[in-house]
């Protein structure tokens, strides 16, 4: 049966004597507490049951708690078949623009296959975006640059671009797993002129 304490000046100063025995950190004297609370709860019994209130305190001790760990859900890794799916209806998107371009304009079809394979970097990264470079310069080459639908020798232009398609495929995955130290350092460079503008200024 549990018994209600009596607020006595003994209580009181047994109370004041275990907080001046509780650790400096607030954190760390609230676990305390705790910890006295639920020994206080199972263990104010009468005395003649206090041998098992002990036995009961060094088992309670001695179990083990159990560590409850909030993992975060690893996402499943697409297939190699649905990036692949992803990255050909992106090219041929900016094949279809890019011959609409040629006809109107007279160019921009190495443009929009640079933006296709800046945004499968960014989604897929550099392994798709080196694949994606080579199948955007046989896509341009054969199907867009006129004339169209016929095999022959690259020309300046065409190689140009395709070498345009690969350093894209591997500058921009780079930039993208370093933008945070790369966008502070460009910060600071820009800074820097800035701050002599401003004292020839005053």
């Amino acid at each position: 049966m549990l018994r209600e304490p009596e607020q006595t000046d003994e209580l009181r100063r047994l109370a004041v004597q275990l907080a001046l025995q509780l650790p400096v950190s607030i954190k760390d004297a609230r676990r305390v507490l705790e910890l006295t609370t639920e020994c206080l709860d199972g263990f104010l019994i009468d005395q003649a049951e206090a041998g098992s209130a002990t036995a009961r305190a060094r088992r309670l001790w001695r179990r083990p708690r159990s560590i409850v760990v909030n993992a975060t859900p690893v996402p499943p890794q697409p297939s190699v078949f649905a990036v692949f799916l992803c990255c050909l209806g992106a090219l041929a998107l900016a094949a279809a623009l890019g011959a609409a371009s040629i006809r109107l304009v007279g160019f921009g079809a190495v443009g929009l296959n640079m933006l296709a394979i800046m945004m499968i970097a960014l989604l897929f990264g550099r392994g798709a975006a080196l694949a994606s470079s080579g199948l955007a310069y046989a896509l341009t080459t054969w199907a867009v640059m006129p004339p169209a639908w016929v095999l022959d020798w690259p020309t300046p232009h065409e190689l140009c671009g395709a070498g345009m398609y690969a350093l894209t495929a591997l500058i921009v995955p780079w930039i993208h797993a370093r933008r945070e130290p790369l966008r502070e350092a460009s910060l600071r460079a820009a800074a820097r002129p800035l701050r002599v503008l401003l004292r020839r200024a005053a």
